[in-house]
């Protein structure tokens, strides 16, 4: 009855079995699929909230919320039962396979969302099908693999044969996979080990602390058999679609900014084997070598004057005990904190003469306190490790990925106003700015207000005041308060985050404190056991 919209439902469940077929966690025998991997595989926008346990997909003008271990969904504003509620296994939310087909299929006609999922028969060794029909190059069918597909409305099922067209170029069945992605660790370098089902075309850049590795002729799916090359030689690694979700871009960032890594190619099966120095690795060049072989003599008269740097100075002897504070509910250990250390690259912060650049305190401190979470009980995961560059956009796409619980952006505060002094905390308001709220479909009102109202900014009020809280009582220091306001920094993070200025860089004390690393430590520590205050303050609903 509704035959226009067989082609697109059937690419649909050809996407499920493809994923069945390639081990990404799907469950055939109970019709549970990984809901990220699907979401990906159709561009669908997710969003997963781990307080609340509520995963958010869109897609044009449908919105599905759904709620772990519920099997109440709100589409569009109206509650939809579910045969069977999503769950959460090995760390992944996995969803019934007929749920998603029937909220994201390809009609929005009320009578499609009622009709029962098609029941799908994959057989280990059929023979081959009779072509019932020929498809076209750019119907999405085209690229499916050859499954037997038996509807289920009232009349008899009659089952349809799908067989792919002929193409003459390269389809996605035959891009090659990466298959296992492994590392091993020498006495001076770290080894990845990329292996892939077939040949592939890559390029690589190296640039400000970054190695940027992007593979071509691949699909973009990430390895199921991986280990994770992050310690020693290797302070992060994020792996991400290439444009239009094809192919695999993978950021590694060295903790040796500067000896380039290698690479050697290994044919049958295709691997790529990635070496990183470790950070103490002695790096000789052409340049080192040529000062060591050769004297330069330089005309004074001709030798260009450089300013004068102003004169470091010299922390102060600081010791401020700290002791890290013990959760009171054990459920909370594990929970992730990001760590957004702010500035960094061409972006140096405020800069006070004779004093580290902001950037510089904003890194160190990070590390403490993403050691300190660590000893508390909390994953940590930073933003940046190193003196680089990022974007709101980056560090929004790190901390949405992580599917963290606590979002905390550090910074320091500076003025000419030499009376200023003290700490101060801000969470996210929308007070001040001005959103049409009647926006609808993919505008950026209608996003910014469905931002707002999906996130729990009442949360991140409460984490800024424990941190307050802790930094003066620790530090002795002033409180210039706890403020909600419209702060770039944390708009569209999607947990509850706050931004601290852990001191003013400009202060004559505290600025000096602030070259201290004993000092740097003590507001890692003290943070850290805010955050512990934050989740022994919460009350969880049985």
């Amino acid at each position: 009855m509704h035959s226009h919209t067989l082609p697109k439902r059937i690419a649909i469940w050809s996407v499920l079995v493809m994923l069945l077929f390639n081990a990404v966690s799907i469950k055939a025998q109970d019709g549970y699929i990984s809901a990220r991997s699907f979401a990906e595989s159709q561009g669908i926008a997710y969003q997963w909230f781990p307080l609340q346990k509520i995963l958010v997909m869109r897609q044009g003008l449908k919105t599905v919320r759904l709620t772990v271990d519920s099997q109440t969904a709100i589409v569009n504003g109206s509650e939809v039962t579910l045969a069977a509620p999503p769950r959460i296994q090995q760390g992944q939310i996995m969803v019934p396979a007929a749920a998603l087909n029937r909220f994201f299929s390809a009609s929005e006609q009320p009578n499609v969302l009622q009709t029962p999922a098609p029941r799908i028969q994959v057989q280990p060794s059929p023979p081959p099908p009779a072509p019932v029909a020929r498809q076209q190059p750019d119907s999405p069918a085209a690229h499916a693999t050859p499954i037997a597909i038996t509807p289920a409305p009232a009349a008899p099922p009659q089952p349809v044969a799908i067989t792919p067209a002929p193409q003459p170029v390269q389809t996605q069945s035959d891009e090659a996979i990466l298959v296992a992605l492994r590392h091993s660790s020498r006495e001076d370098h770290t080894r990845v080990v990329l292996e892939f089902s077939g040949d592939i075309t890559y390029r690589s850049e190296f640039k400000d602390g970054l190695y940027r590795l992007t593979i071509v002729g691949c699909r973009n799916l990430i390895p199921t058999q991986r280990t994770n090359p992050v310690g020693r030689d290797i302070a992060k690694l994020d792996i991400n679609s290439g444009p239009d979700r094809k192919g695999l871009i993978l950021s590694f960032y060295p903790k040796n900014t500067v000896a380039q890594p290698t690479i050697e190619t290994v044919g049958g099966p295709f691997r790529m084997i990635i070496s990183f120095a470790a950070p103490d690795a002695q790096v000789a060049t052409s340049t080192t070598e040529l000062v060591a072989s050769a004297t330069v003599v330089a005309n004074p008269a001709q030798e260009p004057k450089t300013p004068e740097q102003p004169k470091m100075e010299s922390a102060p002897e600081i010791n401020i005990a700290v002791e890290i504070e013990s959760l009171k509910n054990p459920d909370f250990a594990g929970r992730t904190i990001i760590i957004d250390a702010g500035h960094g690259g061409t972006d140096t912060g405020f800069r006070f003469a004779g004093r580290p650049e902001e950037k510089v305190i904003n890194l160190e401190i990070a590390r403490h306190l993403a050691s300190s979470l660590e000893k508390a009980g909390f994953k940590a995961v930073l933003t940046r490790n190193s003196d680089i560059s990022m974007s709101h956009d980056q560090r929004l796409s790190i901390v949405n990925r992580h599917g963290g619980d606590l979002y905390i952006s550090l910074h320091l505060g500076g003025s000419s106003d030499a009376s200023k002094a003290g700490t101060a905390c801000f969470s996210y308001s929308s007070k001040g700015t001005h959103i049409e709220e009647s926006g609808q479909g993919i505008s950026p009102e209608a996003v910014y207000n469905d931002w707002l109202k999906a996130t729990r900014f009442d949360l991140g009020i409460f984490l800024a005041r424990k941190i307050n809280e802790r930094l003066v009582r620790h530090l002795k220091v002033e409180s210039r308060g706890v403020r909600e306001l419209p702060l770039q920094p944390l708009k569209f993070v999607m947990i509850p985050a706050v931004l601290v200025e852990a001191g003013m860089l400009s202060d004559a004390t505290e600025g000096k404190n602030l070259i201290s690393d004993n000092y740097r430590k003590a507001v890692a520590r003290s943070i850290a056991n805010a955050v512990v205050d934050f989740f022994n303050g919460i009350v969880i609903n049985q």
